[in-house]
Parts: structure tokens; sequence; C-alpha cells
């Protein structure tokens, strides 16, 4: 598997069973099974397409007995019983705290690992007030994009101070690889516009001080580890 995206998911993986929704070709649950990650995975979609192409793969990478295919809007479907991972990944921000809402049983200490493609700010919000605490956060690079991946575990502490512009957006992706000040920088570009169209608007200027603040903020984060770098060649 060479999906720079579906690796960085899978090295957030716990070991054990995982359900990887929105599976699409299946090539998740088949690496993680190859990989001695998960000896067990479900592979769920929406639609019956691309379940369909997922049966496939993991009847061809011999997984069939290993892999189970279910068709399911979200977790709708998904048997909770010894899921030690949910992975959902390579959608809408807004969509996967809609998933995760619907699934009670993933506050009983699940391992979630999830892939904003956009509204990244609208799911850390609902992480921080709903009671999941983000562990970890790692960037990768696919093609010309940078995206976040997101281990987050139910504590049941609701954290809304965290929910500034520069954390909504920036997360808690460290700049000391290269693909996260990529990250960082790019996110700081998205603040920075919204920021210049709101200032257009003569009673927003606090609104737009906000966005270029935080904008200020994640190109510190960056530039500051570069710095760092550059000084210890």
């Amino acid at each position: 598997m060479n999906d720079h995206r579906l690796l960085a998911c899978a090295s957030l993986c716990v070991r054990g069973k995982t359900a990887d929704v929105g599976t699409d070709h299946g090539y998740l649950p088949v690496y993680l099974v190859e990989q001695g990650i998960a000896e067990r995975c479900i592979a769920c979609d929406i639609n019956e397409a691309p379940l369909a192409s997922a049966k496939e793969n993991i009847a061809a990478a011999g997984l069939s007995d290993r892999i189970d295919t279910i068709l399911s809007d979200g977790l709708d479907n998904i048997p909770p019983e010894g899921i030690r991972n949910v992975v959902i990944a390579g959608m809408g921000g807004e969509l996967i705290a809609d998933i995760i809402s619907r699934a009670e049983w993933l506050r009983e200490g699940v391992n979630l690992v999830l892939q904003p493609m956009t509204k990244w700010d609208h799911l850390r919000e609902y992480l921080a007030q709903n009671g999941f605490e983000v562990l970890e956060e790692k960037a990768c690079r696919e093609g010309k994009f940078v995206y976040s991946v997101i281990r987050a575990v139910w504590t049941g502490r609701a954290r809304e101070e965290k929910c500034t512009l520069a954390y909504l957006y920036g997360g808690r992706v460290s700049p000391d690889t290269e693909e996260g000040r990529a990250y960082l920088l790019r996110q700081a570009q998205r603040l920075e516009a919204v920021g210049r169209g709101v200032a257009s608007s003569p009673d927003r200027a606090e609104d737009a001080e906000r966005y270029l603040s935080a904008a200020a903020e994640l190109r510190q984060r960056a530039e500051i580890q570069e710095t760092i770098n550059t000084d210890m060649r």
C-alpha cells in the first residue's frame, strides 16, 4: 500500500480488531491484517459498488476469512464487540462528527483514527466539546495536498477552552516534520484568507484580527522549528 494518508492512519492504530468506515477499496483493512496490526477487521461502506471492490481485493489477498464486509451508513450496522480501533478517513469533518455522535459505544475506550478532508475545525471542536481527548496528530502528504490524521479517545472531559482558532485549524500537529510544517503553514494561509475577507467589512475588524492573529501563531510554530533545524545542520 502506497497511500500516505492510509499509512498514517495505520500508524495510529493500536493492535486489535479494527472497523474501517468508508473503506472504499478495502486497502486499509488488508494492510492492517497483513502487517499483524489487526487479526480481524470490518470493512464497511455506505455504497454497494465500493464494498464490492473491497470484497474483490480482500479475496485476492486471501483474507476473506479475517475481514468482514458490511454495508452500513457510518457505524449504524457495525457490531461493536471486540473493536479496538475505528478508522474514519477521507470524509468531511462534519460527517465524521455525525458518525461518531451516532455510536455511543465509541465512548468505551475505542481508539479513534480520524482523517478529515475538510471542516477539520468543526471536527476538532466537536471532539473537544464532547469529551474526546486528542492524543496525537500526524501530518501526511498525498500528492500536492497535506492532511492531518487525528488519534482520539473518549475521556468524558470536555475541553472547550482548547477551541481557539489556532487549535481548531492547527490541532496538535507538530512542526517537527516537513509535512507538519507544511500543514501548519497551509492552515495559516487559510486563516489569513478568511481574515482578509472579513476585514473588508468595517464592523468586523475584531474578527479579522482574531483570524490573522491565529494565522501568525501557526506560522510562528512552523518557522521557529525551521530555524532550529537550520541551526542544527
